[in-house]
């Protein structure tokens, strides 16, 4: 089935607000605290929640904790959080299940562009906190092809299948989307269609403040290392975070041993920690590791 890109017309952030407003009866249908906005705090995040709060229309916070965040970031989480239960909204602190150094020493691997465990473990993941609430996101179609293929303003989560997408319309697909899949998780990324300076733009016209990192040249915040980052941007982290790159390259250590104990295959970019570090930095191993080497990358 193909869908048109968007069925909206105006404004992105007028546009944002009505979609939220047109689903606010289903989402207190769902849960009577109203969506769930999972929040980073990041600069998509922050134009998310600002927007629900523009919209009036009820609704809880929710933050993951990675452990692998920029302290700059945390504190900034932080103070927002405060902020937010002094104006009387409901936040949650969700605490990983398995750390990002537990999760690498059980798939022997780390994480890639292509098998990006750690997103599902460390973010996804549905926490008792969100109940059967409609959740929103800051995902944006322009971060990635993948996010481009798979990611629209509505979507119904399937079990073992692709997510149902859809466009935002007053017709047969919200009766769909209300009625079919009443016991689905329920989606609503009010974002899916919005660029870098779309985002940028509202925080200047709202005058949204966003973590002081971005002043400081950071064109996106989040897990320390993530693999969908380039290599310059990576390596700035590690510059700027030192602590993280040590705990990185033990952990890199760990699983050098973890792979020799199971009898799995050692190549010659992983032979010693700090080499398979150098190998998983590199920009042109991030894009092409796949088939050809996942004699390594077995799950």
């Amino acid at each position: 089935m193909e869908y048109q890109t968007s069925l909206t017309q105006g404004q992105p952030d007028d546009e944002a607000v009505r979609l939220l407003q047109y689903y606010e009866a289903l989402a207190l249908e769902n849960d009577p605290r109203g969506y769930c906005v999972c929040t980073s705090e990041g600069k998509d995040s922050r134009v998310l929640g600002h927007l629900f709060r523009r919209a009036g229309v009820k609704h809880f916070y929710q933050h993951s904790i990675t452990g692998i965040d920029p302290p700059e970031l945390i504190y900034f989480q932080r103070s927002n959080f405060q902020q937010y239960r002094d104006a009387g909204y409901l936040t949650y602190d969700v605490m990983y299940r398995k750390s990002m150094w537990q999760l690498m020493l059980e798939k022997k691997i780390p994480p890639l562009r292509t098998i990006r465990y750690c997103c599902a473990e460390l973010k996804e993941k549905r926490s008792e906190h969100q109940g059967k609430a409609v959740v929103s996101f800051g995902v944006r179609k322009y971060e990635s092809v993948k996010r481009a293929r798979s990611r629209n303003e509505l979507e119904i989560a399937l079990p073992r299948q692709k997510n149902l997408i859809m466009p935002f319309d007053d017709g047969e697909n919200r009766k769909i989307f209300e009625l079919c899949y009443r016991d689905r998780e329920k989606r609503v990324n009010p974002l899916a269609y919005w660029n870098d300076a779309d985002i940028w733009n509202y925080s200047r016209d709202v005058k949204l403040e966003q973590c002081s990192l971005y002043s400081e040249g950071f064109d996106r915040l989040g897990c320390i290392g993530y693999p969908l980052a380039r290599e310059q941007n990576r390596r700035r982290e590690f510059s700027r975070w030192p602590k993280f790159y040590e705990q990185y390259l033990r952990t890199f250590d760990r699983m050098l041993e973890r792979r020799r104990q199971c009898g799995d295959a050692i190549l010659d970019y992983a032979s010693t920690a700090e080499i398979w570090m150098e190998w998983w930095l590199s920009d042109h191993v991030q894009e092409t590791a796949g088939a050809g080497q996942l004699s390594l990358y077995e799950l």
